[in-house]
């Protein structure tokens, strides 16, 4: 019971600390020169689903997007119903996310965040004026193109915490 305390600690200590790195990276403003800027958190969230899906699901998700609406001063629950959403699909389907290669897994991740994209801004145009453009998927190419690397960084974070 011990090892799995701690393992729970550890798992708390990584997720937070890689949500901490998403959120600095989304908050930062390269969006006028890199257009295809991913939604890190989004691939935070997705990640820690797959690996994790009996302690990081919808809930968590919700409580993370939450902190990023508060952030971006956004409408609220917009975000956190998208990341509530991506969790609880990723969370459904982890086992087939988890045999399939790197390079599959990145193109159904892509699908995954695409959803999201088309959630969230579909409930933003409901909410306010926002129109939904292509310019608004770049983050997707952009997310697919580093999901890769986010996948190897945080599968080594998740080692050396000791994440089970």
């Amino acid at each position: 019971m011990v090892g799995k305390q701690g393992s729970s600690w550890n798992l708390a200590l990584a997720f937070s600390l890689s949500a901490f790195i998403g959120l600095v990276l989304m908050i930062m403003p390269v969006n006028q020169l890199f257009f295809f800027w991913p939604d890190w958190i989004a691939l935070v969230v997705v990640y820690w689903a797959l690996m994790a899906p009996d302690r990081i699901g919808p809930f968590v998700a919700f409580l993370l997007g939450t902190l990023l609406e508060v952030l971006f001063v956004r409408n609220f629950g917009v975000l956190g119903f998208g990341l509530a959403t991506l969790a609880y699909i990723v969370n459904r389907s982890h086992k087939q996310l988890k045999v399939l290669s790197l390079w599959q897994q990145t193109l159904v991740v892509g699908l995954f965040v695409g959803f999201f994209k088309l959630i969230t801004g579909w409930l933003d145009g409901m909410i306010s004026d926002f129109t939904i453009t292509t310019e608004y998927f770049y983050s997707l190419i952009g997310g697919v193109l580093v999901w890769p690397f986010v996948y190897i960084l945080l599968q080594e974070l998740r080692r050396k915490a000791r994440v089970v």
